[in-house]
Formats: C-alpha cells, sequence, structure tokens
C-alpha cells in the first residue's frame, strides 16, 4: 500500500462500525489469551483487545499502517504493553509460541492469489494456534459485487479523497478489481494526487471453505451472518482439535 492511502486508511475505512464488529468477534473469545491479528492494518481491533487484557500481535504487510497503529495505540494510554507489530505476509508468518486466538478481518481472504495460498493461510494458523484455539475469519461470496457496485461502478466520494473502484469477472472464482484513487494533497486544496491499485479478489465457495479447513486438523464451532457488516459477508469461527 502507498504510504499516502495508509494516511487516509481510518477515513476510508470510517463507516465501518468497528465497536459493533469487535463486540462480535468477542462473542467468540470468552478467555483472554494471545491474539494473533492478521492483516491487522491501523491496529483498531488491537487496542480494543489490550484494553480488556487480551496480549495481541499484530501482522500487516505494510509497514505504513504498522507505524500508524503503533501511533495509535501508544495515544490510547493503555497501561499494557504486551503487544507487537510485526511486517510481515499472512500467508507465511511463523509465531514463536502458539495463541490462543487467530484472526483475521475485512475479508483479507479474499485478496489471497489463490485457493492454495488460503491452505497456506489455514496451515500456518494451525501451526500458530493452541490445541483448542479458535481461528476467526470473514470472507465475501459474489453478492458483494451486487451489493456495492451499480452497473460495475462504485464511487466514494469524501473530502479527503475521490475513489472510482471498477471490476470486471475473470473467471468462476476470479474479479479483477481496480481503484482509481485521488487523494488530496495538505499543502494544495485543489491538488490531487491520483494512484492506481488492481487486485485479483478470489470469490470461495463457503462450502469448500468448511471442507478445507476441517481437513487442516479444525472442527467447525460456527458459521455466521451479521447484516450490519454486509449481506454478502460471511463469519468463519473454527477451533483446532
Amino acid at each position: 500500500m502507498h504510504k499516502e492511502f495508509a494516511e487516509i486508511y481510518d477515513v476510508f475505512m470510517k463507516h465501518v462500525d468497528y465497536k459493533g464488529w469487535y463486540k462480535f468477534l468477542k462473542s467468540y473469545m470468552k478467555n483472554k489469551g494471545e491474539v494473533l491479528d492478521l492483516g491487522c492494518g491501523t491496529g483498531e481491533f488491537i487496542y480494543r483487545f489490550l484494553k480488556d487484557g487480551f496480549s495481541v500481535t499484530g501482522v500487516d504487510i505494510s509497514a505504513d499502517m504498522l507505524k500508524i497503529a503503533e501511533e495509535k495505540i501508544k495515544s490510547k494510554n493503555i497501561k499494557i504493553s504486551s503487544y507487537k507489530l510485526i511486517k510481515d505476509n499472512i500467508v507465511s508468518y511463523s509465531h514463536i509460541k502458539k495463541v490462543d486466538y487467530v484472526i483475521c478481518n475485512f475479508d483479507t481472504v479474499n485478496y489471497l492469489e489463490n485457493k492454495k495460498e488460503f491452505e497456506k493461510f489455514i496451515d500456518k494458523s494451525a501451526e500458530n494456534l493452541k490445541k483448542g484455539g479458535y481461528l476467526i475469519f470473514d470472507a465475501v461470496t459474489e453478492e458483494i459485487f451486487e451489493e456495492i457496485f451499480e452497473n460495475g461502478i462504485f464511487l466514494d466520494e469524501e473530502p479527503e479523497y475521490t475513489s472510482i473502484w471498477r471490476y470486471e469477472k475473470l473467471s468462476f472464482e476470479k474479479y479483477f478489481v481496480e481503484i482509481d484513487l485521488f487523494i488530496k494533497q495538505k499543502e494544495e486544496e485543489n491538488l490531487f494526487r491520483k494512484y492506481n491499485e488492481q487486485h485479483n479478489k478470489f470469490i470461495y465457495d463457503p462450502q469448500w471453505i468448511v471442507k478445507t479447513v476441517q481437513s487442516k486438523g479444525f472442527e467447525i464451532f460456527d458459521v455466521a451472518k451479521n447484516p450490519d457488516f454486509g449481506e454478502s459477508r460471511i463469519f468463519f469461527i473454527f477451533k483446532k482439535l
């Protein structure tokens, strides 16, 4: 991610009900323990877990996101220092010791390259989890494109930026998504800097997800939907055997 995008990420995500999402996650995390937050972004969940007495390791591939997460955590004046922020790939990251919970939010798994990458993600999560630990992640179905795109385009206009999203279906499971992002420059009121992001969004069959994760040494604990976080989003909660 570009540094400029990291700086406006929280503005980009300002409509997300983090408080409600966190409460939803916590409903499956009854006991305090160590949390591995994969794709942690700017740390919105990390400081909430720290406030509630969990220890947390946040992993993200963007150093700029992690820098903002560090600043955010310190600004909260939390009297707990049991956290780490690590720049790494969530598919290959190996934790020093096994944790109680592995979480991965905001359909991050849909941005993995293919099913093989997803399986690597599950293998590493199993490796990093204690026996009886929980793996919690969400994925979106292809209905997301009908949900947020109108005529194949999604326009998001804010004082700090304007973004134009387009998508194209490449195959039964893969979609191409392109984002033109115009970020207002602080030094010039009417000057915008343009960035172009291109990536693939991989759509999994929910039944395939369940069978695959079960084959990796997990049992299914729950599969849930919460319309507050999008009709096309499915939460998967697995327990390590």
